[in-house]
C-alpha cells in the first residue's frame, strides 16, 4: 500500500522507448523521477517528512503511442489533432483575454482559422515552448478521444484503475492529460476510493476540446465528481497553457474543494517536474506522508 500514487501527463513515451518496450523498466524509471521531484518540494517545508525515493505512477504512455513522431510544425499533425489545436488556441484566446473576449480581430472565423495562424498567435502570446506543449497535448488528446482508437482510451484508464487497486493510495496526484484519464477511470468504477484527488496543470475544464468529450458526458454544462473522491484540490500555474481556464474548475465540476494558483516557472509552466517540486503541493501532501 502506498500513501500517494501519481498519474503522468504528456511527453512520457520516452520512458517506454528508453526501456526498449519493457513496461516494468519504464515504470521503475518514471517512479524514481516522480519520487525525486516530489522530494525537492518536501524539502521546502522544513519538516521531518520521509520523502519517497520512488513514487508509484500509473504509466499509460505506451497505450496512446501510435508511433508518429511529433515535429515543431502543427501542419504536420493528423487532421483531428489539427482541429483540436485550432479549437484549443481559440478557447485559450478567449479565456486569457480581459472580460473573456479576445481583443485581436481575426480575418477568419475559428472554424476556418488556419492551424499555422493559430500557432503563430500562440507563439507570440506564450512562446515557442508553450506552442510545443499544446501541440504535444492535442496530439495525445486526438488519440485518446478518437472513436476509432477507443481501445487505447480504455487501456489507459485500465492502467490507472490497476494502479489504484494495487496500491490503494490515500492520495492520487494526476498531471496534465493524466487528470483526464484519472477522472474517467475513477468515474467508471465507484469501487476506486481515495481520500484526496490532486490535479496539476489540468485541462479538464477546457470547453469543446476536453470538457465536452468527457466520459461520462457532462449535463447542462456541469460534470459530476467521482463518488470515490471525497476531496479534490486543483493546482495550476498562472501561465500554464494547458491549465485552462485557470482557477475555474468549480465553474464546470460539482465540487472542487480548493483551487491553488502557483508560479512554478516562467519558462517551465507545465512540466510534472516543476509541479511536483512546488512548495504548495508539498504542503498539501505532507499530512499524508506521516502515515
Amino acid at each position: 500500500m502506498a500513501s500517494i500514487v501519481g498519474v503522468h501527463g504528456i511527453w512520457n513515451i520516452k520512458y517506454w522507448t528508453q526501456a526498449s518496450g519493457d513496461l516494468a523498466t519504464a515504470q521503475a524509471a518514471i517512479n524514481r523521477d516522480w519520487g525525486r521531484w516530489l522530494a525537492r518540494g518536501l524539502d521546502t517545508q522544513n519538516m521531518a517528512i520521509p520523502a519517497p525515493s520512488s513514487l508509484p505512477v500509473a504509466y499509460y504512455a505506451d497505450c496512446l503511442d501510435r508511433g508518429v513522431p511529433q515535429g515543431d510544425d502543427p501542419r504536420h499533425l493528423p487532421p483531428f489533432a489539427q482541429e483540436l489545436f485550432v479549437q484549443w488556441v481559440a478557447e485559450l484566446r478567449n479565456q486569457r483575454s480581459p472580460g473573456g473576449k479576445a481583443k485581436e480581430s481575426l480575418p477568419l472565423g475559428y472554424s476556418t482559422w488556419p492551424v499555422r495562424q493559430a500557432a503563430d498567435w500562440l507563439t507570440r502570446r506564450f512562446g515557442k515552448i508553450s506552442c510545443r506543449v499544446v501541440m504535444a497535448l492535442v496530439a495525445e488528446l486526438a488519440t485518446y478521444f478518437d472513436p476509432a482508437q477507443a481501445h487505447r482510451r480504455r487501456a489507459a484508464r485500465d492502467r490507472v484503475a490497476e494502479a489504484l487497486r494495487m496500491h490503494r493510495p490515500r492520495v492520487l496526484v494526476a498531471h496534465s492529460l493524466g487528470s483526464v484519464v484519472a477522472y474517467e477511470a475513477l468515474s467508471r468504477d465507484p469501487g476506486l476510493r481515495l481520500e484526496l484527488l490532486v490535479t496539476m496543470g489540468s485541462p479538464l475544464a477546457m470547453p469543446r476540446v476536453v470538457f465536452d468529450r468527457l466520459d461520462p458526458s457532462p449535463a447542462y454544462g456541469r460534470a459530476a465528481i467521482p463518488s470515490g473522491v471525497p476531496r479534490w484540490i486543483n493546482i495550476a500555474d498562472i501561465g500554464d497553457p494547458v491549465a485552462v481556464p485557470p482557477g475555474r474548475l468549480r465553474d464546470f465540476f460539482d465540487r472542487v474543494d480548493d483551487e491553488i494558483t502557483v508560479r512554478i516557472g516562467a519558462f517551465d509552466p507545465h512540466t510534472a517536474k516543476s509541479y511536483l517540486a512546488c512548495a504548495q503541493l508539498a504542503a498539501v501532501l505532507a499530512p499524508y506522508l506521516y502515515a
